[in-house]
């Protein structure tokens, strides 16, 4: 809600009251198109994939806070405040 609700336009103080209603733009009605909704991929068959276990080189590139998330995922509670060799020595040995 606008404070200046009642107070005359620039327009209506310039060009009076009648000019200003002429000067207002039509209001226009804006045509909202439903969103299409993303076609159903068909789902691949049921295929056991046996995922490589990270080699301790590949661990040691990733950030701590990369390192407790990875572990989170796994169901490894990693405490970020021991060194980055600990976690992961820890996370590789848990995987």
């Amino acid at each position: 809600m606008s404070i200046f609700k009642g107070w005359p336009t620039l327009t209506e103080i310039f060009f009076g009251k009648e000019k200003a209603k002429e000067k207002t733009k039509p209001a226009v009605a804006y045509k909202v198109e439903p969103k299409a909704k993303p076609k159903a991929t068909p789902k691949a068959t049921a295929t056991k994939k046996t995922v490589a276990k990270p080699t301790k080189k590949a661990l040691a590139k990733l950030t701590k806070k990369q390192l407790e998330d990875m572990g989170r995922e796994k169901g490894i509670e990693l405490d970020r405040r021991l060194s980055k060799d600990k976690l992961v020595k820890q996370l590789h040995k848990a995987l």
